[in-house]
């Protein structure tokens, strides 16, 4: 029988939107589709973004914000942005709005008022003119004020976009790297290489229940891109400075400065709440000795690692010379050689890892560091693992103490040193040495229940 000891890594928490929400006031809203068609009178007086369904999946913890957005019952064929939006007065709003853009209020003496985007951006580049605006004005006071201060800001960042189908469904994978200003369609702007990447759809209104229908042929097929604007330079390279965010979800409809009737006006039309923090990025060097190397991640990578990817990096970006890979498994080594396609397994913090090489060399990864203890299973026998967190806070008999008291009944620990098995008995004083973060370990046990 197995049972996990130790740790979890990461997990994905989930958010649901689209209940209970408030929705903009409906003079705010866009009655066009993507490509400025006019949904029928009939949609426009039925629709409500009540029964919408938006669900985003998110790394609670990670060097950056990201996820995937599955949306149903939005408008069809429609574009929508996808924000943060911070509380005023937060650590976490002004760390948004420095990564995005602000909004202003001014304190009148009775109410909040002359909202209005700061809208010069300059070059791109960070502080850029509406940051210097709200550090000149953030800390102005009014005592009149509800907050004791003259001006109110909120920070708001647009990461992402999409377009809808005919039924108004959507998916997006999204990560917050980038910061944009507007979104534009193509035919309205041309893009720059500055700007976001295209998103494109094909579409056709008849296929739609949302247009007036005569039963013959009303709509031509629309082909249409958008991008996004750049707000902060450079594209995928505007990140959210490390902290943890307490901040609203939101989907905004895209207007693109159109007017009239049936315009609309970016109206927000669902949020939700998301916690989450922004880890600061970490680096680890591993040297590698000619021979065998027994070593586990000490570190979550940026990117998963695959038992080829992890050589690769070694040798083809760091100059080293390692020929194979072996993982433990059913009491047996698992081997993936360098360059073959087959066996080529997943590499898990958690796991330990023999790696033969043929010359010294040392190999940097980059990630997160772990913030909580790592899952692992043990089974009867031996059982090859790393121990990343809490780093080098164990001994090889308080490592044995931690899986014991647990309920398990393991007796020994073995590390690889100078090409020949170093072992610690349980109970014996003798050999206790600390556990390396960034070292793999054989835990033998008699039974794990």
């Amino acid at each position: 029988m197995k049972r996990n000891y130790i740790f979890v890594i990461v997990s994905l928490m989930l958010l649901a939107i689209a209940t209970s929400v408030t929705a903009a006031p409906m003079v705010d809203y866009r009655w066009l589709d993507v490509a400025d068609q006019v949904y029928s009178a009939a949609y426009r007086g039925s629709y409500t973004y009540d029964p919408a369904q938006v669900s985003v999946y998110y790394e609670e913890r990670d060097l950056t914000f990201k996820g995937t957005l599955n949306a149903v019952e939005l408008k069809p064929n429609f574009a929508y942005q996808v924000k943060l939006v911070g509380e005023p007065g937060t650590d976490a709003n002004e760390r948004i709005g420095l990564a995005g853009r602000w909004w202003q209020e001014e304190w009148n003496g009775t109410a909040w008022v002359n909202g209005k985007n700061l809208n010069d951006k300059g070059d791109g580049s960070s502080p850029n003119p509406n940051d210097d605006l709200y550090f000149a004005r953030r800390d102005i006071v009014d005592t009149t004020s509800p907050t004791g201060l003259k001006y109110k800001y909120a920070g708001y960042l647009m990461f992402g976009y999409f377009i809808t189908n005919e039924i108004g469904k959507a998916e997006l994978d999204f990560e917050a790297d980038s910061s944009y200003h507007v979104l534009w369609k193509t035919s309205q702007r041309l893009r720059s290489g500055s700007d976001g990447a295209l998103v494109s759809t094909i579409f056709d209104a008849d296929d739609s229940t949302a247009y007036e229908d005569s039963g013959g042929d009303d709509f031509p097929i629309q082909v249409v891109d958008i991008y996004g604007e750049w707000e902060r330079l450079p594209m995928g390279g505007v990140v959210l400075d490390p902290g943890v965010y307490q901040a609203e979800f939101v989907l905004t409809e895209e207007s693109f400065h159109g007017d009239g009737t049936y315009a609309g006006s970016w109206a927000q039309v669902l949020s939700e709440g998301v916690t989450f923090t922004i880890t600061e990025r970490v680096s680890e060097t591993l040297h590698l000795s000619p021979g065998w190397n027994l070593i586990t991640l000490p570190i979550l990578p940026e990117s998963a690692y695959t038992a080829q990817t992890l050589l690769d990096g070694i040798n083809d970006n760091q100059a080293g010379s390692c020929s194979e890979i072996d993982r433990w498994r059913y009491d047996n080594w698992d081997a993936h050689i360098d360059g073959l396609t087959f066996n080529d397994f997943g590499i898990a913090v958690g796991e330990g890892y023999f790696i033969k090489c043929t010359t010294h060399s040392n190999w940097t990864l980059e990630g997160m560091a772990p913030w909580e203890e790592v899952d692992v299973t043990l089974s009867a026998g031996w059982n090859l693992l790393g121990v990343p967190y809490p780093p080098q806070s164990h001994t090889a008999q308080s490592l044995l103490d931690k899986f014991n008291a647990d309920g398990a009944d393991c007796l020994e620990v073995d590390r690889w040193l100078y090409d020949t098995w170093d072992v610690h008995i349980d109970g014996l004083s003798y050999n206790n040495y600390s556990i390396d973060p960034d070292e793999g370990y054989f835990i033998k046990c008699i039974s794990t229940d």
